[in-house]
């Protein structure tokens, strides 16, 4: 059983005045699963869908159509039990509008402990104290002001936050994009320590790679709504291949430079940015299919190479 399932979400946002509206499709028909134990990560450009991708799974936002299933029971944003609520926890990109600036470190921590009523409140000091150093910060300093800490201390002590609920999932939604790159190392070292201690579940949202492939257990890449690329093993990131993913790993500069429009939509979501796009590309849109073993792509170059190697197979 997976811990969640997103079966063919869709998000629309309605934008613009009353009198001249417009519908944004932000989330496009994804299907996803994670599993106990492994960090999935969905990354893509800004404007590919991946947070709200990420919102979705975690409850915070509803799916306009599809399901998302936390331990096969269907979530509904609008009225999520506590238990739920709990299970499914997030870190954000920007500590420090995640935390409010009058709270000690120790109130930050404190207050899932508090809402989900885990604990007596005469063990929440002793509490805070091991998740304090579980992260790396000095008891001493718990009752310092959120302001009065570094972004990498401060992100610290949002991901004791996290911990404090005793999550089943952690929404990790570009952890470490503000942060100074010797302290983006420093962090993702504590998430790979914390994941193996508390066998953690994390959905990591990031536009980078480097730091996917150090956390990463499986890959999704994100353009426009839609998944383009999916490896289920982090030992096939070399093989990644999408003339999208291509671009994002340095791979292929070889790019036509041209905006997307929404004249573009009716076929591959890429085809206005693929030098390799024909007027096939253009007007047919491509189903994710396996060309490999764990390795999904939506592109037409590939699935017309496959389905050829099938069809070489089966003659012979």
């Amino acid at each position: 059983m997976s811990l969640l399932r997103i079966e063919n979400a869709v998000k629309r946002y309605q934008s613009g005045s009353h009198l001249h509206s417009k519908t944004v499709l932000a989330v496009r028909g994804v299907s996803l699963h994670l599993e106990q134990g492994e960090c999935l990560a969905i990354v893509g450009e800004s404007g590919s869908g991946k947070s709200t991708l990420g919102r979705l799974a975690v409850g915070l936002e509803p799916p306009t159509e599809g399901r998302i299933l936390f331990k096969e029971k269907e979530l509904h944003a609008k009225r999520m039990d506590r238990g739920v609520r709990q299970a499914l926890q997030m870190v954000y990109q920007n500590s420090f509008e995640a935390t409010n600036p009058r709270f000690t470190a120790r109130q930050v921590i404190e207050e899932p402990i508090w809402y989900f009523h885990l604990a007596p409140k005469s063990d929440w000091n002793a509490r805070i104290d091991e998740l304090l150093v579980r992260v790396g910060i000095p008891v001493e300093e718990a009752g310092k002001k959120t302001y009065e800490f570094s972004g990498g201390q401060l992100q610290r002590i949002c991901i004791a936050r996290a911990l404090a609920a005793s999550p089943e999932l952690i929404l990790l939604d570009e952890p470490l994009s503000s942060l100074d790159v010797s302290v983006q190392a420093q962090i993702l070292n504590l998430l790979k320590k914390l994941k193996e201690e508390y066998s953690l579940t994390y959905m990591l949202i990031s536009h980078d790679l480097e730091i996917v492939y150090n956390l990463a257990d499986r890959l999704a890449v994100m353009y426009y709504g839609k998944v383009v690329e999916e490896i289920d093993t982090m030992d096939l990131f070399d093989a990644l291949c999408h003339p999208y993913t291509t671009l994002l790993t340095g791979k292929d500069f070889a790019v036509n430079g041209q905006q997307d429009s929404e004249e573009s939509r009716e076929g591959c979501v890429y085809a206005a940015r693929c030098a390799k796009a024909t007027d096939y590309c253009r007007h047919t849109a491509p189903a994710l299919v396996e060309i490999e073993p764990g390795h999904r792509i939506a592109c037409h170059m590939f699935a017309q190479a496959e389905k050829s190697t099938s069809n070489e197979g089966d003659m012979s």
